[in-house]
């Protein structure tokens, strides 16, 4: 692919229906869908968009991994308008939470899914798109939102552009040799934007997106098999599941071409045994927050496989983004900033949250992100990640900030107080909250249930009748730490 291409998502699958309309472009379970098949639905969900939303407007779909979803999502991209993802297991209150804040003027989903999201949804909704007329391609500014965990009580909607995501798919489509031959794995939920990766990647390339059923994800070896899965993309914590499964053995998937892992600290341990049972795989380390556009470093980790131990390198920036260590002056060590062409304006109706995060530098034009990750750039100029500046965490690849769990659990703990700590078990990480009141700890359980995504849920709420305190009066979370190992 030239570089003067147009490297629009929806551009580059519209490109490779015309090259390869007739190839499996989705496969959901034992059901595949061809390019031209996929477009001509997609199409059909433009043309309703255009007659049940203005023009320019976002567009929500319930994330439920069926041809709507897919279809609905190049459908509103079609129509030049930008989609907001609704995960189907996160609570009634979040979907709500996100569509409010989002301005979502519609919505898309698969009839059981217009039954779960019930009266909630007081704008039109599309189930059935059979006799809708076709739109033709709109331009579009925005290519989505996503929403992320906010430490002041509710999730933060980050915007996308089209050329955000054009930049990072400019680079993963010029630098990787995919083929139309290649079926790539979608193991991401759609409310993750590593999943945009799967989905515009693959369709960029010409290739398969197979997405499991809820049966073979629980056995993804076999599944990798039988689907001939040549391009793999998850979170290092499913390698680790398959370890524990006993499933990660050498040469277990020769047929793996491509591996991809984000949204987690890669350790050298995991990626030699991923090295050992994909002997025939590139393996490639991403890392971006959502405000940078899935994926703003990357690193080769067969290169350095050597006499490597500890955590997988960030790596450097990618295309024309630009990183840079701030911190005290002369020193390599400090918080990451990032700027470039992949790098959002701010934060959906959150200025002051977008002040914070999104900086101006004197005399620079370009807007810097602060990631609050801590590195180490070393002397080639590879970034090293050390860990958080706050008490953000990441959980099966989530951002997950403490004090979301705190802000929702409070009100159900009167005069007392709550503190959600992050302890990590077997190279897994999970949350645990305390409580300084003895109560029955069952009711707030199903309370955060019914406001919080499932991975954010605490393992346990313990209820402790004080928290201990250090010789300055501080809670002392290394005493908390302990009650949480030790059950």
């Amino acid at each position: 692919m030239a570089k003067s291409d147009n490297f629009d998502p929806y551009e580059v699958f519209r490109r490779s229906v015309e090259r390869y309309g007739d190839l499996p472009a989705l496969r959901i379970g034992d059901r595949t869908w061809t390019y031209a098949e996929l477009d001509a639905h997609a199409a059909s969900i433009a043309g309703w968009c255009d007659r049940n939303a203005p023009s320019g407007s976002r567009i929500a779909v319930h994330g439920r991994k069926e041809l709507a979803a897919y279809a609905g999502i190049l459908g509103i991209l079609r129509s030049g308008r930008s989609y907001v993802p609704l995960h189907p297991d996160h609570p009634r209150a979040r979907w709500q939470v996100v569509l409010e804040s989002s301005g979502a003027a519609a919505c898309v989903a698969d009839p059981s899914s217009t039954r779960a999201l019930g009266d909630l949804v007081d704008r039109p909704v599309l189930s059935n798109w059979d006799g809708e007329r076709p739109a033709d391609v709109r331009q579009g500014s925005e290519a989505y939102v996503m929403f992320t965990s906010g430490s002041t009580g509710g999730p933060k909607g980050v915007p996308i552009s089209r050329s955000n995501v054009s930049a990072y798919l400019e680079h993963m489509l010029t630098h990787h040799r995919f083929t139309t031959g290649d079926r790539f794995t979608q193991l991401f939920a759609l409310t993750f934007d590593l999943s945009v990766h799967d989905l515009f990647v693959c369709w960029g390339s010409g290739g398969c997106l197979c997405v499991p059923g809820e049966d073979s994800a629980l056995r993804i070896s076999s599944y990798i098999a039988s689907n001939g899965i040549t391009v793999w993309f998850s979170v290092p914590s499913a390698v680790a599941l398959l370890r524990r499964m006993r499933a990660l053995v050498p040469g277990a998937f020769p047929g793996l071409k491509h591996s991809f892992f984000c949204g987690e600290a890669l350790s050298w341990d995991l990626a030699h045994a991923w090295s050992e049972a994909a002997p025939n795989s590139a393996i490639t380390n991403l890392y971006g927050p959502t405000e940078a556009t899935i994926a703003i470093t990357s690193f080769d980790v067969r290169a350095a496989m050597a006499h490597a131990s500890g955590t997988v390198p960030l790596g450097g920036p990618i295309g024309t983004n630009e990183v840079q260590v701030s911190g005290d002056e002369g020193s390599s060590e400090g918080e990451l900033w990032l700027a470039g062409p992949q790098v959002a304006q701010g934060y959906l109706g959150a200025a002051e949250a977008t002040s914070r995060a999104f900086i101006h530098l004197p005399g620079d034009d370009a807007v810097w992100y602060r990631t609050g990750d801590r590195v180490r750039k070393d002397g080639e100029g590879i970034l090293h990640f050390l860990g958080r500046l706050d008490d953000q965490v990441k959980v099966l690849g989530h951002r997950v900030e403490p004090a979301e769990v705190d802000f929702a659990l409070a009100p159900l703990v009167p005069n007392g107080t709550v503190l959600t700590l992050a302890t990590t078990l077997n190279g897994t990480t999970r949350l645990v909250t305390f409580i300084d009141t003895m109560m029955d700890t069952a009711p707030l359980v199903a309370r955060l249930q019914e406001v919080l995504p499932p991975y954010m849920i605490p393992e346990r709420i313990i209820a402790v009748d004080g928290f201990p305190t250090t010789g300055h009066g501080k809670v002392d979370r290394n005493a908390l730490f302990k009650i949480a190992d030790n059950g």
